[in-house]
């Protein structure tokens, strides 16, 4: 079965994730899980910067399982290096390790967002706009679990004066991680377009917007209990009321 979900803004489509995996979510073990699933956000600044401040009260309500997955989000889209557990997003983005047949040999990575930016501001209609996390290699490297990106692929398009980002997940931690990964996407498609209206010369481009985010999931869930791990112990958290009280506290908002 596949899902459609159509958002208003951000902290809807929070909302919306977060109850379709409550409410329909298939159980697998300690997970509920949804399968399929297209989630498709408008923007609204005045809504973007609603958003933005529900931080503190997603860290409040969500507890150490909310802190330590915005934690973990932050340093691999913040943060160009990688760690043992997981390989950096932004340096994937900015310094992917590959070259062109045609560069010159010991030439660094390539910087994707850059090219993006710059092919964009050359040609705002182009189709060619696109970028990845991962690399083949993470597949047979794997030196922990969940090292290969959660992210796989994304893509950018300008039309009509407005510029949309698709991206597509093979998992996604709806409760934990994925008020992080809608913070961090949308500021990656504000500054490419930002970035681009620097450097073109088209009138259409100058007064572009941002337009939808669109994330697939192949497979998006909810832990229903989630062990906390520290120096001296270990306890496991209960994280099915912590998003019952988290939908109330987005519902407040409305």
């Amino acid at each position: 079965m596949s899902h459609l979900l159509t958002s208003r803004n951000e902290l809807c489509a929070l909302h919306d994730l977060l109850k379709l995996v409550l409410e329909q979510g298939k159980p697998n073990g300690n997970y509920l899980e949804i399968l399929n699933c297209l989630l498709s956000v408008e923007y609204h600044p005045a809504d973007w910067q609603q958003f933005c401040n529900f931080r503190e009260d997603f860290l409040r309500v969500g507890g150490e399982v909310a802190a330590r997955g915005w934690s973990r989000a932050s340093k691999v889209y913040t943060i160009a290096k990688d760690s043992p557990t997981k390989p950096s997003y932004l340096k994937r983005l900015i310094d992917y390790p590959d070259r062109p047949r045609r560069a010159v040999a010991q030439q660094g990575g390539l910087d994707q967002l850059a090219k993006i930016a710059f092919e964009l501001a050359k040609k705002p209609g182009y189709s060619n706009l696109s970028f990845v996390f991962l690399r083949p290699a993470d597949l047979h490297d794997q030196f922990r679990p969940g090292y290969v990106p959660c992210p796989i692929a994304g893509d950018f398009k300008f039309r009509d004066s407005i510029l949309n980002l698709s991206v597509m997940f093979r998992i996604n931690d709806a409760f934990a991680v994925a008020y992080a990964d809608l913070y961090y996407l949308r500021q990656i498609q504000l500054d490419v377009l930002a970035e681009a209206q620097k450097l073109t010369e088209s009138d259409k481009l100058q007064h572009g917007s941002p337009g939808n985010l669109n994330i697939y999931f192949a497979r998006t869930y909810i832990e229903k209990t989630k062990v906390i791990k520290t120096r001296d112990a270990s306890k496991r958290v209960r994280v099915l009321p912590l998003v019952d009280q988290l939908l109330k506290e987005v519902e407040a908002y409305w």
